[in-house]
């Protein structure tokens, strides 16, 4: 069975459109959902509907006169062209009965980028937003030319400006032209009641362990939008002003940012000078701009041929044409994010340069904490491993001093014995220490008298 694309994206995709847009869409979308819009029906009735052509147009600036050609092959394109893509219309990443989708044109973008007879890009986009299928692969493209790339902005919105951002510059075509709506947000129809009314019950059984299989949009139906915010919107969410906060690193407003990141659109120069676009300006002048670019890159070493890639290495930091490893140095005034971060590593990597990476502050300060933790960890294992060997050397110590008691005590206690057991008329004298002398030593009693009887004699002489 052949699924028409345009019908599966609207009933199972995720949109990114400017608000205005959606409600004109609503209609259509539903006469698709009951099966009463085709296409095909349009046939017959006067309205033409031209299946779109994936051929290459390009604008030659010594022919600009002849405006912007079709032309079937890259080659017949005249050396130094500006490529020119259209995006136009909700963005599909399919093709649709009236416009390619994103993945289509990306890759033209691709091919155009890797021919020699084409020198920049110039995009003009006319769309409110759409699906977010496909997108950030599309805005990785246009992030991965490696010639300049200029976004010329009739309605650049939502997904539109998450695209169109990841070029080089942006240049708004009037006063009227409309940009912005940065940020995410989800709407949905509860038909239950209409169901119940029609005689119709839904019966919904998940598995044992599939009990959070949709929950977040259960919840939302009973008005409960807190699990849709934290489980898709906002994650979704943080991904798109991350990537805008870094394709427009240094041109945003510090003060209006929180502003300019919350959803609103702005129209013409407000946009300028808030820094969402860079300047306001014709097609011509778009053009022109491209140009110089290119102009400037080959004066600074740029090559005009280079292989064109379908990486989405830069979609997260936008591609300006400095190296990541340039913005870093901080020649281009872009905020250090970790996607640019990633994007400097990977340009290590594919220079083939080894034994060193880039890590960002947050994940610095996060390394050097728990170096801090383990440090301190060790430290401790160290002290509590030293007081654990001293109390091992006092316990061996203990021990030997009461072993050595113990022995003294035995000694005692068998000399108390031993004389405990000896006869009444046996002589015991206290055993003298080693090197000592007794205390007392006795006089014979034939000295003393001898000393007596010489005393005696002087006495009476």
């Amino acid at each position: 069975m052949r699924v028409n694309p345009l019908l599966f994206a609207v009933l199972n995709g995720f949109f990114l459109m400017e608000a205005s847009a959606i409600q004109n869409f609503l209609p259509l979308a539903e006469q698709m959902r009951e099966g009463k819009f085709r296409a095909s029906d349009w046939v017959g009735t006067g309205v033409e509907v031209t299946p779109p052509t994936k051929s290459f147009f390009a604008l030659t600036p010594h022919a600009a006169e002849l405006g912007i050609m079709g032309y079937d092959s890259l080659a017949d394109v005249p050396a130094g062209s500006v490529a020119v893509h259209t995006i136009e219309g909700v963005m599909m990443e399919a093709d649709t009965c009236w416009s390619l989708g994103t993945e289509s044109i990306g890759r033209l973008i691709q091919q155009a980028d890797a021919h020699k007879n084409i020198v920049a890009h110039v995009a003009r986009f006319n769309t409110p937003g759409g699906s977010t299928m496909g997108l950030e692969n599309f805005a990785g493209v246009i992030a991965g030319t490696r010639k300049p790339f200029v976004s010329w902005a009739k309605q650049m919105c939502s997904a539109g400006y998450w695209s169109g951002s990841s070029g080089d510059a942006i240049v708004v075509a009037g006063r009227t032209a409309m940009v912005g709506s940065i940020g995410t947000m989800v709407s949905f129809r509860d038909y239950s009641k209409a169901m119940e009314k029609a005689g119709v019950t839904d019966h919904v059984i998940n598995a044992t362990e599939s009990t959070n299989k949709n929950a977040a949009f259960a919840e939302a139906v009973k008005g409960n939008y807190k699990p849709i915010r934290q489980q898709l919107l906002d994650p979704l969410n943080n991904v798109f002003l991350e990537t805008v906060r870094a394709n427009r690193a240094g041109k945003l407003d510090a003060k209006q940012e929180k502003e300019l990141l919350s959803g609103m659109v702005y129209i013409g120069e407000a946009s300028v000078s808030n820094g969402l676009a860079d300047q306001m300006g014709s097609f011509e002048d778009a053009v022109q701009l491209a140009l110089e670019l290119a102009e400037n890159a080959a004066k600074n070493g740029g090559s005009a041929a280079k292989k064109a890639t379908n990486s989405t290495e830069n979609t997260m930091f936008g591609k300006n044409k400095f190296s990541a490893l340039t913005a870093l140095a901080g020649l281009t005034g872009a905020a250090v994010t970790t996607p640019l971060v990633e994007a400097a590593n990977d340009q290590l990597e594919e220079a083939g340069i080894t034994g060193v990476a880039l890590v960002s502050e947050a994940a610095f300060t996060e390394l050097t904490a728990k170096a801090n933790r383990t440090d301190t960890a060790e430290a401790a294992v160290a002290t509590a491993q030293k007081e654990a060997t001293d109390a091992k050397a006092a316990e061996k110590k203990a021990t030997e001093a009461v072993a050595a008691a113990e022995k003294r005590a035995d000694d005692a206690e068998a000399e108390v014995e031993r004389l405990g057991n000896q006869s009444g008329a046996t002589v015991t004298k206290p055993r003298k220490p080693a090197g000592t002398s007794e205390v007392e030593e006795t006089t014979a009693e034939s000295d003393a008298q001898k000393l007596v009887d010489k005393l005696h004699a002087e006495m009476l002489g």
